[in-house]
């Protein structure tokens, strides 16, 4: 994956006045994760490098979001020939369902600060749905993000001199050029209407939005206004593969002319998977709070 899924929930960290520098921590340990299993064996040493923080602040910042609940982490001692006993973590962070974000994984290559870091992804978490634009005072901003509104006056200016922000009419505009959402969620729209188009001209209902199926046909087709009779095109695909449909059809219909079944049966399998986790995270949370 050349992206990481962000939720919007970040907003609502209760970490005190290192919560940008521990959104980022906690955004390097998500990227760091298995996608499938959303587990990370990072070391401390490599978050370190990735977030520009010593290992000290890395620990302080691990315990910080441990101790709030946006971490579960298990700590194994193992023995080594070199250098003794040591003491390796590994991360579990909560599947993330609905409400967030795509953030390009090169974000975590450009170097900045951590505070400031964390502090872009605060913005977007409170940006209007599907842009990168703030309509919003630096009170309210710094209420919704939940940091005083100095701090977050001081941070925006430090963002501002950096080139990541600009001043827009009542608000702000993030031109980091890391957000990835908008453009999908535009190219997601694109597609879909192609597919209601070639719908409409077989005479035949619309198939239902979903967004998993969606998320599929985009990895092949995901360039819009293309010519009909240019082959990577959807429409000339349908047109070689779906001469005549049924009355009822569905984009599971679709993706199977399309030989993309595969895809869509992982996409499915790993939407299982996140429902098990978070049940299973329930679970261990119900029994944690029965113990104390």
């Amino acid at each position: 994956m050349n992206y990481t899924v962000i939720p919007k929930s970040i907003m609502n960290f209760q970490t005190g006045n290192s919560k940008p520098v521990d959104v980022y921590v906690w955004a390097v340990i998500k990227c760091c994760s298995n996608h499938k299993t959303n587990i990370s064996h990072v070391t401390e040493e490599k978050l370190s490098l990735l977030t520009g923080l010593d290992e000290r602040s890395i620990r302080r910042s691990i315990k910080r979001l441990k101790d709030a609940g946006y971490l579960i982490v298990q700590t194994t001692i193992k023995e080594d020939a070199d250098r003794g006993f040591i003491k390796r973590n590994s991360y579990f962070i909560k599947p993330v369902i609905k409400d967030y974000f795509f953030l390009d994984n090169n974000y975590f290559k450009r170097n900045y600060p951590a505070k400031i870091a964390g502090f872009l992804l605060l913005l977007k978490s409170v940006c209007l749905n599907n842009t990168d634009t703030i309509q919003w005072s630096n009170s309210q901003i710094a209420k919704a993000i939940g940091l005083s509104r100095n701090t977050t006056t001081a941070l925006i200016k430090e963002c501002q001199q950096l080139g990541l922000i600009k001043a827009i009419e009542k608000g702000y505009e993030l031109t980091a050029g890391c957000f990835i959402n908008s453009a999908v969620r535009k190219t997601d729209a694109g597609i879909y209407k192609e597919l209601c188009d070639f719908c409409k001209k077989k005479g035949v209902a619309a198939p239902k939005w979903d967004k998993r199926a969606m998320s599929v046909l985009l990895t092949k087709y995901n360039i819009v206004n293309l010519p009909s009779t240019e082959p990577i095109s959807l429409t000339c695909q349908l047109d070689k593969r779906c001469k005549n449909l049924p009355e009822m059809v569905s984009l599971a219909y679709f993706i199977k002319a399309l030989d993309m079944q595969g895809q869509y049966r992982e996409v499915m399998e790993r939407a299982e998977r996140a429902k098990t986790l978070q049940r299973g995270v329930q679970r261990f949370c119900i029994r944690i709070t029965a113990c104390k």
